[in-house]
């Protein structure tokens, strides 16, 4: 019989690991890719004879909608060959040659700091190891836990609690025995290590600037060691620092303060004695880069390219400042910095500002006359 393709598209990382299970499970198939297009829709491609693809499909589509939202599911009967070596579907994720047989656990949220706050309630309530996290847009992200199955199970329970005091918990799924294949759905591992802490603040704001502007405030109220801007998805990064618990605290609040009036702060906690699970995962420092003598650091932040571009020209041309690089961050977010004596780059961003207004939409601008060296040496503009 001739070989068929199915598609199954859902959005958020748990409901598509939901219906992959069950679809391999199903029916003799393969997968052969999946993809992501953003705003959290994800896809999977398998194959395998037409009337196995058929009854994947199907289970896999009331898999996908008892656990999330399904968008679409298709069975393409004999795709062309050229059509489907186009295809941009790729696996990624775990390569380990021995497939992980523990119980698996999944939680999917809207926001990086919910999910870290489940994250370390999951390490706390259970012997369970984090299986890495990643972002799959729309600001969704998830984390994977793997454990025997009463672990995995308490851990996501205690999970979605931890989460959902701080934002929206999209799913928790446990799957007791999970299919060979479904590891290739799953983030790659934590990589390194990481020593244990009084505490770990988080500050997550809409943009790169209000971002910076946060890292900033955190290390110039309290002594902490700022360790990363972590990018989510949908436009959200965080800031992330370390330290004693009235230290962290502290530095929290500073940034929280500062960083309101330039964008939103979608959320401003502390976790006190993070697992270094958690730690290893998220808090990893950013590799240190090499900084220059210090001098004012101007930010300035579009939802449009073209706004950028022109007034990245126009700050140029307005004073003696030096373009530093811009950082992408999704949701059509992108940020340019400038560098210069402190009246070049206020006078750069004023003139930057009214022509990114003109071309499209200012998210922010704002202004660092003395920039911390520690937030500098864990930025990376390019």
């Amino acid at each position: 019989m001739a070989l068929a393709t199915g598609i199954l598209e859902t959005r958020g990382m748990a409901a598509l690991v939901a219906a992959t299970d069950d679809m391999l499970k199903a029916a003799d198939v393969r997968i052969v890719g999946r993809h992501g297009v953003g705003s959290g829709w994800v896809t999977i491609v398998v194959a395998g004879e037409v009337a196995a693809v058929e009854t994947a499909l199907h289970r896999g589509q009331e898999a996908a909608a008892g656990v999330g939202e399904l968008i679409r599911a298709e069975v393409i009967a004999r795709p062309e060959a050229a059509a489907a070596t186009a295809m941009p579907h790729a696996l990624g994720g775990h390569t380990a040659t021995d497939p992980d047989a523990r119980a698996l656990g999944v939680l999917e949220t809207r926001g990086v700091v919910p999910l870290i706050e489940g994250v370390d309630a999951g390490v706390k309530a259970a012997a369970v190891d984090i299986s890495g996290w990643a972002a799959v847009g729309g600001a969704l992200c998830h984390v994977a836990f793997r454990g025997d199955v009463a672990a995995v199970q308490t851990a996501i329970d205690a999970a979605r609690t931890a989460a959902a005091t701080t934002g929206t918990v999209i799913a928790g799924l446990v799957l007791p025995q999970p299919a060979i294949g479904v590891d290739s759905l799953l983030p790659p591992l934590p990589a390194g290590t990481t020593s244990a802490c009084g505490a770990l603040g988080m500050v997550e704001t809409t943009g790169y600037v209000a971002a910076v502007s946060a890292g900033d405030a955190m290390v110039k109220e309290a002594e902490v060691q700022f360790t990363r801007l972590t990018i989510g998805s949908g436009g959200r990064v965080v800031a992330l620092a370390t330290g004693s618990l009235d230290s962290v605290q502290a530095a929290v609040r500073a940034a929280a303060a500062a960083t309101t009036p330039i964008a939103e702060v979608a959320a401003a906690r502390v976790i006190s004695r993070p697992d270094v699970q958690t730690l290893a995962c998220f808090g990893q420092p950013a590799a240190p880069q090499t900084v220059a003598a210090p001098r004012a650091m101007g930010l300035i932040e579009t939802r449009s390219t073209i706004g950028l571009v022109a007034a990245i020209d126009q700050m140029l041309k307005a004073a003696r400042v030096e373009y530093a690089g811009r950082y992408k961050v999704g949701y059509f977010l992108t940020a340019a910095v400038v560098r210069g004596d402190v009246g070049a780059v206020k006078a750069a961003l004023d003139a930057g500002a009214k022509e990114a207004a003109r071309h499209g939409e200012l998210v922010a601008v704002h202004l660092i006359p003395r920039p911390h060296p520690e937030l500098e040496e864990r930025l990376s503009h390019r």
